[in-house]
């Protein structure tokens, strides 16, 4: 343990050290979503995604950057008149928005907005429970928490990833239910999207 927090200290000397919380994310969130308004660009969305307890540490030109408790990561989609864009942020900076492929991330919002209002995600129903406590079916820490803002609207949708699954001891009673809901096929179409685009994200330093 001393060997590893010695190679630490001279890897980071000469660096500066910085730990930002999920207010500084939701403050550099704010402040972009903001700068969209501004541009008269009215019709987005942000996903917050963190597994609570999780920490990320950076090393970045000067300093070393590393979340202070979970580390979030935020994705910031919308639409211009060249196309639909997408802008990740995190504990540590903004990254430079990526234009997408096409536009399906927010053709999808826009085209299901009633329903993404309006389904609620069901807590993960076992088949096997018996009443009693049993530690193998703890909900998982990781979550997705949605903000849409379309014109003068703004709604949320928050949910744990283990409400969505179906692989602990018992058949999740609602996993068809959940699967089937607008956000969550929503926030696959964003892995998807993120699988082939997320390596072209570089943050702004």
């Amino acid at each position: 343990m001393k060997k590893i927090i010695l190679l630490l200290a001279i890897c980071f000397t000469g660096l500066g050290f910085g730990q930002n919380d999920e207010g500084y994310v939701d403050e550099l969130t704010l402040e972009f979503t903001k700068k969209l308004t501004e541009r008269n660009i009215t019709n987005y969305y942000t996903v917050k995604r963190y597994c609570s307890g999780t920490i990320e540490m950076f090393k970045l030109p000067e300093r070393i950057c590393t979340s202070k408790g979970t580390y979030f990561e935020v994705y910031v989609v919308w639409k211009e008149e060249d196309g639909a864009f997408i802008k990740k942020i995190d504990n540590c900076s903004l990254y430079y928005s990526v234009p997408l492929s096409d536009n399906k991330l927010h053709e999808f919002f826009i085209s299901n907005l009633t329903t993404l209002k309006s389904g609620e995600i069901k807590n993960y129903k076992s088949a096997t429970y018996t009443g009693k406590p049993e530690l193998r079916k703890k909900p998982q820490p990781c979550f997705r928490s949605f903000q849409f803002t379309n014109g003068e609207t703004t709604f949320f949708k928050s949910y744990n990833l283990f409400d969505i699954s179906n692989d602990s001891d018992g058949k999740n009673l609602n996993y068809e239910f959940n699967s089937q809901l607008k956000v969550v096929i929503l926030d696959a179409m964003l892995d998807a999207v993120l699988a082939v685009s997320e390596e072209k994200m570089k943050r702004q330093i």
